[in-house]
């Protein structure tokens, strides 16, 4: 009986599992690259312009929270308020003695009298009058007008402590640093307000900000200024130009990547934060080892556009 040799693989099934054991090879091999994602399209987070924890700048207690979780507000609208009873009556005071101009008027008609006994008594002659009586008469003419700057001077020191008084007022009523949507109420009215307190949590969503993570090997493609299109995942979908803002002048040696970040607009905030994306850049103009060939980068004012790097 003939041994049974062991019996030799298919050809074709063996140049079969080469070929994808290559292809899988290159691919891995191939830098810049980023795991799940296509040629030109990367991951990307939808997140606010802006969120800013809201606070007060002096201490007190809240007397008044206007808007709740989300509401909508606008850039120096008032959103709460500190008691204020102390500040008011201060600015009520001040603003009393600031308008007062009786003492300036009174001191005024006062240096027109000196001024009137001075003239008279320079027109009398000499023997009707003694020189004591014309020096005294000139000393309370200098006086009265000494005495008429230093009213001027109190009322206009009147005007900035109204200034000051109402100044403290203001620092009591909280604004809104931001147009956007309260996303947070972290206190009450009657609570005590530290100045490391928060107030409110505030965002804003227009416009809104594409974060993503580009492969290094496209870094001389992107430029500020430049469109992408942003392809929102489900439920919200559909997909929206965003305008790149910034590109990083510093890699992450570790992923091959460097971060890029879009301005999306977001009208009446119709598109929420929060939510990831696809980001699709357009192709460049020329590809190839060759694209580049000859040219550098502006010396200053950051990445401008390339320029020849030979003689004219």
């Amino acid at each position: 009986m003939t041994p049974l040799r062991p019996s030799c693989p298919s050809p074709v099934p063996f140049a079969l599992a080469l070929v994808v054991s290559l292809a899988a090879t290159a691919v891995q091999a191939e830098p810049g690259t980023v795991a799940g994602t296509v040629a030109g399209t990367v991951d990307c987070v939808i997140e606010p312009a802006q969120k800013v924890k809201v606070g007060s700048a002096t201490l007190g207690i809240l007397k008044e929270m206007a808007f709740n979780r989300g509401d909508a507000v606008k850039a120096g609208e008032v959103i709460a308020r500190l008691d204020t009873s102390v500040e008011e009556a201060n600015v009520a005071l001040a603003q009393a003695q600031a308008s007062s101009r009786e003492p300036i008027e009174a001191q005024r008609a006062r240096v027109e009298l000196y001024k009137r006994r001075l003239d008279r008594q320079n027109q009398l002659s000499k023997g009707i009058v003694t020189q004591e009586k014309i020096d005294q008469v000139e000393a309370d003419y200098e006086i009265g007008k000494r005495d008429l700057k230093t009213e001027i001077l109190k009322n206009e020191l009147a005007g900035l402590e109204l200034a000051r008084v109402r100044a403290q007022l203001e620092l009591r009523i909280i604004r809104s640093p931001i147009s956007g949507l309260v996303t947070e109420r972290l206190m009450s009215a009657g609570e005590f307000v530290r100045q490391d307190s928060a107030i409110y949590t505030l965002v804003q969503l227009d416009p809104l900000h594409v974060e993503a993570y580009v492969p290094v090997s496209r870094w001389s493609e992107i430029r500020p200024g430049s469109i992408a299109t942003v392809a929102l995942d489900k439920p919200i979908g559909g997909t929206y130009p965003a305008e790149v803002t910034v590109v990083d002048h510093v890699f992450d040696a570790a992923s091959g990547t460097f971060g890029v970040r879009l301005e999306l607009r977001n009208p009446d905030n119709a598109l929420p934060a929060g939510q990831r994306c696809k980001v699709s850049f357009a192709a460049p103009a020329a590809s190839g080892p060759q694209a580049h060939a000859g040219q550098r980068e502006a010396p200053a004012g950051g990445r401008g556009a390339p320029v020849s790097g030979g003689r004219p």
